[in-house]
């Protein structure tokens, strides 16, 4: 007798359009199925080979460069040189700088849309010492044909990077899964570019799911749920495809954890449901907006578990009905066992999400139903406001041309009259401000000098933090 679970399953191509004062559109689709594979097969499968056929092609190579500057000495004669200078001549020749662009990483991608969205890592398009974008980033299709790549948005909390191409053909894009259907033992794919080879498809297993708390990123504040594999990941695979045995993306290839920085087994990837998150934040909100429940977490006495210690005072999880000591034992239809997990459960669900949160209380089981708050609102480094960074759909919606660069107020409570929305904060105290972290870095309590750009005008004003 054969048993054979079944799951909801369904194939879906979710496709949402921006349209802009101008009547311009900004689309994009992506096309996902959440069909559970089939574990009751046993017969060893011959070849993979049509599979990877039609899904490898939506892997592609991301490059980076960086613009330096190089002095160069001035190209006289050596002889003439000598002679000038044995006379008392003058050098009519001066050294030159020059501006050359080098490479500086190499990494890999995965096309998720028919109109050029590409996903990949964000340490891949960004300087590992400063963590700012590269000067230029290049995708490269099929081996052969590159593109410059605009960037959508970043998250170093996730280690996620959405770009976009313009391209007139029409493109490859993979196939969305479910990662949380995963399970230990699932045949994988890793596909990419390892050590700037080309493309190479390596096979393994998933060991394990939802590994956290490891510290590969080292973002403060990170959120690590990662699939782990046995499937070989090199350098140059981060960016790159984690493929099931249907050919559809289950996560993005990020990290190997190895002494020797070589693959030992064990590789790391970010799952596709995180990635789907990002997607549609930055296409449809500009930016990554994670739910905030105001709670402070803490392990239980024997470092397992997750408690409640703290509730903010007016928060959400104040307006809920949390306690102190609460053991958190579920978050909607996800069981945490960590800190971690509890964080990345929460994150996962926007601002406004009704979330039903399962506690245990002095021993009894409690449903708690939470409204979220958002994380950009309350933790804004200025009270009232909210801030993001800028994108083509900021700068089309507040006509900002595209050579103001700086940080984009998207939200203002009323009480704050000085920066309204679709101001854009450029300087502040003298430094150039291109992120939400450059402004909590930047500022100080007391009067601060802003300058910004507001309906086409640049100017200063001062405001007090207190």
């Amino acid at each position: 007798m054969s048993f054979i679970r079944s799951r909801r399953c369904w194939l879906a191509c979710l496709s949402i359009f921006i349209s802009d004062v101008s009547g311009q559109s900004y689309g994009y689709s992506l096309k996902i199925d959440e069909s559970d594979i089939d574990r009751t097969t046993y017969l060893p499968h011959p070849s993979y080979s049509p599979i990877l056929k039609s899904a490898t092609p939506a892997v592609v190579s991301v490059t980076t460069q960086q613009v330096v500057r190089r002095l160069y000495p001035s190209g006289s004669n050596p002889i003439e040189e000598m002679l000038r200078r044995y006379y008392g001549l003058p050098n009519l020749t001066q050294p030159r700088m020059e501006e050359e662009k080098v490479p500086a990483g190499i990494g890999s991608g995965v096309i998720v849309s028919p109109q050029g969205h590409v996903v990949t890592n964000a340490h891949v398009i960004t300087d590992p010492r400063s963590g700012e974008v590269m000067e230029e980033v290049v995708v490269q299709i099929a081996e052969q044909k590159e593109y410059p790549a605009q960037i959508i948005g970043f998250d170093h909390a996730t280690d996620i990077a959405v770009l976009k191409i313009d391209v007139e053909e029409e493109l490859p894009f993979a196939t969305l899964a479910n990662s949380d259907l995963l399970e230990v033992g699932d045949i994988v794919f890793a596909v990419g570019n390892p050590l700037g080879i080309g493309m190479t498809v390596t096979m393994g297993i998933v060991s394990a799911t939802r590994k956290s708390e490891l510290g590969i990123l080292r973002e403060e504040g990170a959120y690590e749920s990662f699939i782990q594999t046995d499937a070989s990941i090199n350098r140059g695979n981060s960016g790159g495809a984690l493929l099931d045995a249907k050919g559809r993306l289950i996560g993005i290839n990020t990290a190997i954890i190895s002494q020797t920085g070589a693959n030992i087994g064990i590789g790391l990837a970010i799952p596709v449901n995180m990635v789907r998150r990002a997607i549609t934040d930055y296409m449809e909100e500009g930016r990554i907006r994670r739910g905030f429940l105001g709670v402070a977490l803490r392990p239980g006495p024997n470092g397992s578990g997750v408690f409640v210690g703290d509730v903010v005072s007016g928060s959400a999880a104040d307006a809920a009905g949390f306690l102190p000591n609460d053991e958190i034992i579920s978050v909607g239809e996800k069981t945490v066992s960590s800190i971690n997990q509890a964080r990345v459960a929460i994150s996962q669900s926007k601002p406004g999400t009704n979330l039903s949160i399962k506690v245990n209380r002095n021993d009894k089981p409690v449903n708690l139903l939470v409204v979220l708050g958002s994380m950009s609102e309350e933790n804004s480094p200025i009270p009232g406001i909210e801030l993001s960074s800028l994108t083509p759909q900021s700068q089309n919606k507040y006509k900002i041309p595209k050579n103001v660069r700086g940080v984009l107020v998207t939200k203002s409570n009323g009480e704050m009259e000085t920066f309204k929305e679709g101001v854009v904060l450029v300087e502040i105290n003298g430094t150039q401000i291109l992120s939400v972290d450059d402004v909590s870095e930047n500022l100080y309590s007391g009067i601060n000098r802003f300058y910004v750009w507001y309906r086409g005008k640049y100017r200063f004003l001062a405001y007090r933090i207190p």
